[in-house]
C-alpha cells in the first residue's frame, strides 16, 4: 500500500489568532508559535494575565498582540471577528476553556450555558467567521478539547458535553473544508491551572504529575508543523482512549475511583 506524502508545514511568518492567550497552556502556544516565527494575535479575559502574557512574550521577541475580550461577550467578538476577517490569518488556535466542578444537581441554568459558551459555542464562531481568510491562506485549525471529550468525566457534566461537542465539530469540520488543516487535541490531566479557574465549586484535589503547559504546546506545535489530525498529550490520554474503547465500564469505575 502507498501512502500520500504531506509536506510539512511551515509556520515561520504566519499570523496565529489564540484564544485563551494569557493562561498556562495559551500562553505556552503563543511562546512556542512565535519560536517558530509566527506572528500571535492573542486574546483572553483577564487584563491581569495578559499584562503577565505581554512581558513573557516581548522577553521572548515574539511578534505579537493581545486583546482582552470576554469570549461570552457576543457583541465584542463579533466585532473583532470583522476586523480579523480583514487580515491575512494563517491559524486560529481555540484553546480557551473553562471548567465547573460540581455534580450535576447543583449545577445552575448559568454554569451550564457560560461552559457551553466559552467551550463551543464561541469556537464554533470564531471557526465559522475566519473560514475566508483561512481558506484563503490554506491555514488551519486547532481546537484544544479533553479526555473528557470522548469518556466521561465525574463532577464535569457540563464539561464533558462542552468537550464531546467540540470534538464532533472539529472531526466534522475537517470533513467539509478539504483545504484546511484540522488537528483535534485530547490532552489529559495537565498543569495548567484550569481546575483552578473551575466555575465555582469546592475546590478540586490536586494532583500531582501530568503534563506541562510548556511540553504540550511543544507536542501541538510540532503537529500543527506534521498536519496531524488528532493528538493525545499524555500516556493517561492514550491509556483512556483504549481503555473507553475496549472495557467502558471499567474505565468508569476507575475515573469514580479518581474523580
Amino acid at each position: 500500500m502507498r501512502f500520500r506524502q504531506v509536506s510539512r508545514r511551515s509556520l515561520s511568518g504566519s499570523t496565529v489568532v489564540v484564544t485563551g492567550a494569557a493562561g498556562g497552556l495559551g500562553l505556552a502556544l503563543c511562546l512556542e508559535l512565535g519560536r517558530c516565527g509566527a506572528r500571535v494575535i492573542g486574546y483572553d479575559a483577564s487584563p491581569d494575565s495578559l499584562e503577565a502574557a505581554r512581558a513573557r512574550l516581548c522577553a521572548a521577541a515574539v511578534d505579537h498582540e493581545l486583546h482582552a475580550l470576554d469570549l461570552t461577550d457576543v457583541a465584542g467578538c463579533r466585532r473583532e471577528l470583522e476586523r480579523l476577517a480583514a487580515r491575512r490569518i494563517d491559524g486560529l488556535v481555540l484553546n480557551a476553556g473553562i471548567t465547573r466542578i460540581v455534580e450535576l444537581e447543583a449545577q445552575t441554568d448559568e454554569d451550564l450555558r457560560r461552559v457551553l459558551e466559552v467551550n463551543f459555542f464561541s469556537p464554533v464562531a470564531w471557526a465559522r467567521d475566519l473560514l475566508g481568510p483561512l481558506r484563503a491562506a490554506r491555514g488551519f485549525v486547532v481546537g484544544i478539547s479533553s479526555v473528557a471529550g470522548f469518556a466521561p468525566l465525574a463532577r464535569r457534566t457540563a464539561y464533558a458535553a462542552s468537550k464531546h461537542a467540540l470534538a464532533g465539530f472539529l472531526e466534522t469540520l475537517r470533513s467539509e473544508e478539504p483545504t484546511l488543516d484540522v488537528l483535534a487535541v485530547y490532552p489529559s490531566y495537565l498543569r495548567t491551572g484550569i481546575r483552578d479557574r473551575s466555575a465555582g465549586g469546592p475546590p478540586p484535589r490536586h494532583r500531582a504529575g501530568g503534563v506541562s503547559a510548556e511540553d504540550a504546546a511543544q507536542r501541538v506545535v510540532r503537529a500543527i508543523e506534521r498536519r496531524e489530525r488528532r493528538l493525545l498529550i499524555g500516556a493517561e490520554a492514550r491509556l483512556a482512549r483504549l481503555v473507553w474503547t475496549l472495557a467502558p465500564d471499567l474505565y468508569v469505575r476507575l475515573m469514580r475511583s479518581r474523580a
